[in-house]
């Protein structure tokens, strides 16, 4: 219980900061994905890495943008789901390890010039995410683990206090 306490008790993994966490996630997201098409462009010969770089930052987007949208426009919020949420973080967390791993091992076996720089700074973006996501997840079980509970978000019980004043 001492690791559960943890996680719901610590203000790192506290869902009101979701929304900074989804933004500051989609900034580096775009940015990784617009330095991989460079160093796509670039005449550098297209490896397994880059590819999976790009397709995993267009899947992470199209997976912050649904969590923005039912978490806080009221016309999408008959689509939340707090499990959807969970699953897809906890995902999210293999999916950025796996384009950090190999990003580091192609650059490993063959990086010179400006797209090597280019490749090493999608490597650290990797890392970021990567770390970023386990935050995510983390909220994500907390939050799910809790509705399953009690049967509504949490922080709701806060908010009706308010209400009945």
């Amino acid at each position: 219980m001492a690791i559960t306490d943890f996680f719901n008790n610590s203000p790192i993994f506290n869902p009101r900061y979701n929304l900074w966490v989804h933004i500051l996630q989609l900034v580096l997201i775009v940015t990784a994905v617009i330095l991989t098409f460079v160093r796509m462009t670039m005449n550098v010969p297209r490896t397994r890495a880059n590819t999976m770089a790009l397709s995993m930052g267009a899947k992470s987007l199209i997976i912050i943008i649904y969590q923005l949208l039912t978490g806080h426009v009221a016309r999408f919020q008959k689509w939340a789901s707090f499990k959807a949420n969970a699953i897809l973080n906890s995902l999210e967390v293999v999916f950025w390890a796996a384009v950090l791993f190999m990003v580091f091992r192609a650059n490993l076996q063959s990086c010179s010039g400006t797209s090597c720089i280019l490749s090493w700074v999608v490597v650290g973006l990797a890392g970021i995410l990567h770390v970023l996501a386990f935050q995510t997840a983390i909220v994500s079980i907390c939050e799910w683990r809790y509705f399953k509970k009690n049967g509504k978000a949490r922080g709701s019980e806060k908010e009706t206090e308010f209400e009945n004043v």
